[in-house]
């Protein structure tokens, strides 16, 4: 739970942490398709609650502050309470904004997987880089959003290839018309990325493929060697049918009024 307050005339957040929680089982359950699957990049981390949460988070910040990334700062913290800066809006307000503004959607999403790769580079990592948990601002590109950490079920490549697909996989939404053009900057991006990351990728579209077949005819749109296009097209023909399965495990997979089997691992 997070809420606005005011801190010496400027906008900070008050973030609680929960304590309890019902997605063992529903975790549970998608880590065992995951698995199943062989889709290493997509294993949910162990969700954590009160100050388990809270003490997860605040080291990720520190992290990723060490690392150079853009990410709140920490004014204050409590057993399961933190008080974090504001960075601004986010990626995804950014985006329905500029829906109608290829160009302007285009220099907003190049400069979130610039920031997505740059933190890669110096040895980090996301774990929820939806639009969502991305600001956009006068300062940047910055990031949100680390109670739970993948390094807890995953290596480092699996967790930046995750990074690369579920960014990707969100962002697609604001490209349905355009897909090259989202292909493209994602394809150079993962071009500089470390082989062992671009092949984690491709993994996920390669071990879904026959997934995407049975939901319905899939085709690719990406063009050739586009490694994580190739895995988005995948992942979303796939994906009705991904959740027919998970649903036949016994959980429920409503979030934010949508049935996405992607989102649970945020």
């Amino acid at each position: 739970m997070i809420e606005p307050i005011r801190i010496a005339g400027e906008t900070a957040w008050l973030k609680r942490y929960p304590s309890g929680g019902g997605r063992r089982l529903r975790l549970a359950a998608l880590d065992c398709v995951a698995r199943r699957l062989g889709l290493q990049p997509l294993r949910p981390p162990p969700h954590r609650s009160g100050a388990d949460a809270r003490a997860v988070e605040q080291r990720r910040i520190q992290q990723l502050q060490t690392a150079g990334v853009r990410v709140p700062e920490i004014l204050g913290s409590g057993r399961d309470v933190l008080v974090l800066s504001d960075l601004g809006p986010t990626l995804s307000s950014r985006m329905r904004e500029a829906a109608d503004a290829p160009a302007r959607l285009d220099t907003l999403t190049g400069a979130a997987v610039g920031a997505i790769g740059a933190g890669h580079a110096r040895g980090g990592y996301f774990g929820q880089p939806w639009p969502r948990n991305l600001t956009a601002g006068d300062a940047g590109i910055g990031f949100l959003d680390f109670e739970e950490d993948p390094l807890d079920v995953m290596l480092l490549a699996d967790a930046q290839a995750r990074d690369w697909v579920l960014f990707a996989y969100g962002a697609a939404r604001y490209y349905g018309d355009r897909p090259q053009a989202l292909a493209g900057m994602l394809h150079e991006a993962l071009a500089q990325a470390p082989a062992e990351v671009a092949a984690a990728v491709g993994q996920v579209g390669e071990r879904l493929r026959p997934w995407a077949r049975i939901a319905g005819g899939f085709r690719a749109k990406a063009a050739p060697g586009s490694t994580i296009a190739r895995a988005i097209s995948v992942l979303h023909t796939a994906a009705p049918l991904l959740l027919a399965l998970a649903m036949l495990l016994g959980f429920d997979l409503l979030h934010d009024g949508e049935l996405d089997l992607f989102d649970l691992l945020s």
